[in-house]
């Protein structure tokens, strides 16, 4: 892996060659690239695009969107984040974006490749997919993804991807995708951050505010507009029935503890109550989804991992699979079935 110097200074090997095989695209990538384009809706009215020019225009209400270095962006600016390109994350933050990368293969190759092959999902949706890495790993092993994000981060940092045609900033709450577009999609620590307010300054703090489940049911009903009839959806967050939140501490991995009504991070039946009618749910273990990286840097996580890990192990057996929804594990994985005719 790179180190956060040499990505700093440009000097990871192949650079220089995907530089110019962005000035130079070939024949296969320019055809590539045009379909990816009929791919996508306008987020406002679901119309078709006209991508015949260098910006992506609704065939209805005339809106336009730009693809800069084939990276679609839907979000009229309006990003979750103030990052500004013409000044490169420090040394320090770059090494924790370089640390990702082993956590988002695991999180695909180990966790959630498995799930896509056993239900034949050859097209996935990877919803607030970070730092697109998912969107490379699934495509080259045959499967149809794609990504969005609505980070301007998250866009500069696209520029390392191989399928940055396949990637494009928008809000989960207006998908630029048609309905019944996916097999399947998977939208990784995401709903805990819809509906409510977070700033950090010594410390971190979170705040619901009024419109919080609304903003929630109409995220859930925008995953379920794009998924195929029987398709699935896999949501992943920290539980909120579990008292520790390990990923919203002060530090990476740092314990932070909250009450269970402080309505930041959401339980199993909050969830299953929001996605409503025409939708089964059920809770999966996190065993292989979560190593306990961050958390093991610390004390407490060397003495808790390992009995943890035990637990969730067993989740994956009947009948401690019942536990998997319970307040007993630290981070649910859920799973909804978009049911037929719903």
């Amino acid at each position: 892996m790179a180190s956060a110097r040499e990505v700093s200074r440009g000097l990871v090997k192949g650079d220089l060659l995907k530089s110019v095989s962005l000035c130079f695209p070939s024949p296969r990538r320019r055809r590539e690239e045009g379909e990816s384009r009929l791919m996508y809706r306008c987020p406002d009215c679901h119309e078709s695009l006209d991508a015949a020019s260098a910006t992506l225009r609704c065939t209805r209400c005339a809106s336009d969107f730009p693809v800069v270095e084939g990276v679609a962006d839907f979000s009229r600016g309006a990003y979750y984040d103030a990052f500004d390109p013409a000044h490169p994350p420090s040394c320090e933050h770059l090494a924790g974006l370089d640390s990702e990368v082993e956590g988002t293969r695991r999180r695909i190759v180990d966790f959630y490749l498995p799930l896509i092959e056993k239900r034949n999902a050859w097209s996935v949706l990877d919803c607030g997919c970070g730092n697109g890495l998912s969107v490379d790993l699934l495509n080259e092993r045959g499967i149809d993804a794609w990504g969005i994000d609505l980070s301007a981060l998250r866009k500069w940092q696209w520029r390392e991807r191989e399928r940055r045609d396949r990637l494009a900033v928008a809000n989960g709450l207006s998908l630029p995708f048609p309905d019944a577009a996916f097999d399947a999609v998977i939208s990784s620590g995401v709903i805990e951050h819809i509906g409510v307010e977070e700033h950090r300054d010594s410390r971190y703090h979170v705040r619901p505010l009024p419109s919080r489940d609304a903003l929630r049911v109409a995220f859930l009903g925008e995953l379920r507009r794009v998924t195929k009839p029987s398709g699935t959806i896999w949501l992943d967050f920290p539980n909120g029935a579990f008292p520790i939140d390990f990923w919203h501490g002060d530090r990476p991995g740092a314990a932070r503890w909250h009450p269970p009504d402080e309505g930041f991070l959401p339980t199993f039946r909050e969830v299953r109550r929001l996605a409503g009618e025409g939708a089964t749910l059920r809770a999966l273990s996190p065993h292989r989804r979560l190593g306990f990286q961050q958390a093991g840097r610390h004390w407490y996580g060397k003495l808790f991992s390992a009995p943890m890990s035990g637990l969730l192990r067993a989740m994956t057996y009947k009948p401690f699979d019942l536990l998997a929804e319970s307040s007993l594990n630290p981070f649910l994985v859920v799973e909804m079935t978009n049911d037929a005719g719903a």
